[in-house]
C-alpha cells in the first residue's frame, strides 16, 4: 500500500506540473514554426527478468513494474534531436521458483521442497515475490522525425541513475519452516511471510535505455550495468533487464 500511494502521489504532482506548463499562454505569430517540447510525462508499463539468474532460479515471464518520470524536454535548435532529463520513480515485481536467504553475509537461492509427507503429494508453489522500489535520474537523446509535429516517429536513448529506496519480499505457499524438533512436517498448511528492507540489494543502479515509437506511444527497453545484487555475493552477476510499453499523455 505504502508503494502504491507513493506512485500515485508522484503521478498525480507530475501531472500537474505537466499541465502548468503545457498552459502558459503562448505568442501565435512567434510559436507557429517553433520547434514542439513534447513527452514531459512518461509511463512505462514492464516486463521485469534477469540475466546470469544461474541453474538455482527461475524468474516468472509474469514478472512486471511500472514507471513514471517527469521530463523537461530541450529542442536543440531547429534540428530533430533534443535532450530529455528529469525524475522518475519505478517499481519491480520478480517472482521466482526459489526463496533468497542470506547465510554468512552472503546472498543465495534456496529451493522449497514441494512434497507433503507422509503420502509424498506434490503441492505447487502459490507466490514467491521480490520488489523493489527506485527513485531514478534519467538523462536521454531523443529524435523526432518531424520536430514539429506532436505524432511523428521518435527514437530515444538514454542513461538512468537510480537509487533502490525500498525493497521487500512476499511469500505464500508451502510451510517449509521446520518444527521445534527440526523436523519439516507441516508442507500441507500455508505460510504466508513479508520482509523489507531485503540484505544484499544493490542500492546504486545505473542502466542505459531506449524507446522506439509514434506519436504519444513507444516500446522500450533498459539493460541494468549495475547488478542486482551487492558484489562480493553469490548471486552479484545478476544483471536485471526490462521491456515493456510507454505511454506519454503530455
Amino acid at each position: 500500500m505504502r508503494n502504491t500511494a507513493f506512485l500515485l502521489s508522484f503521478l498525480f504532482l507530475s501531472t500537474s506540473l505537466a499541465a502548468q506548463i503545457i498552459d502558459l499562454p503562448k505568442d501565435s505569430s512567434k510559436t507557429k514554426d517553433k520547434i514542439a517540447k513534447q513527452d514531459y510525462i512518461i509511463l512505462n508499463f514492464n516486463w521485469n527478468g534477469w540475466l546470469n539468474g544461474g541453474d538455482k532460479v527461475d524468474v516468472s515471464p509474469f514478472s512486471r513494474g511500472f514507471e513514471v518520470a517527469l521530463m523537461y524536454d530541450q529542442p536543440l535548435g531547429k534540428s530533430p534531436f533534443a535532450l530529455g532529463f528529469g525524475l522518475g520513480l519505478s517499481t519491480e515485481n520478480i517472482f521466482t521458483n526459489a526463496l533468497l536467504r542470506s547465510r554468512n553475509d552472503s546472498v543465495d537461492w534456496v529451493s522449497i521442497d514441494k512434497t507433503i509427507n507422509p503420502d509424498n503429494t506434490n503441492r505447487e508453489w502459490d507466490r514467491y515475490k521480490l520488489g523493489t522500489t527506485l527513485l531514478e535520474l534519467p538523462l536521454e537523446v531523443r529524435f523526432r522525425l518531424n520536430p514539429k509535429k506532436r505524432n511523428t516517429f521518435k527514437v530515444t536513448a538514454g542513461f538512468k541513475l537510480g537509487y533502490v529506496v525500498h525493497s521487500k519480499e512476499k511469500y505464500v505457499g508451502p510451510n517449509y519452516l521446520y518444527d521445534k524438533d527440526g523436523l519439516q512436517s507441516n508442507l500441507d498448511q500455508t505460510l504466508s511471510m513479508k520482509t523489507e528492507d531485503l540484505f544484499g540489494i544493490n542500492r546504486l543502479r545505473y542502466s542505459v535505455y531506449g524507446r522506439i515509437g509514434y506519436g504519444r506511444f513507444a516500446l522500450n527497453f533498459q539493460y541494468g550495468l549495475q547488478p542486482f545484487f551487492e558484489s562480493g555475493r553469490d548471486a552479484d552477476n545478476v544483471i536485471p533487464i526490462q521491456a515493456g510499453f510507454s505511454f506519454m499523455p503530455f
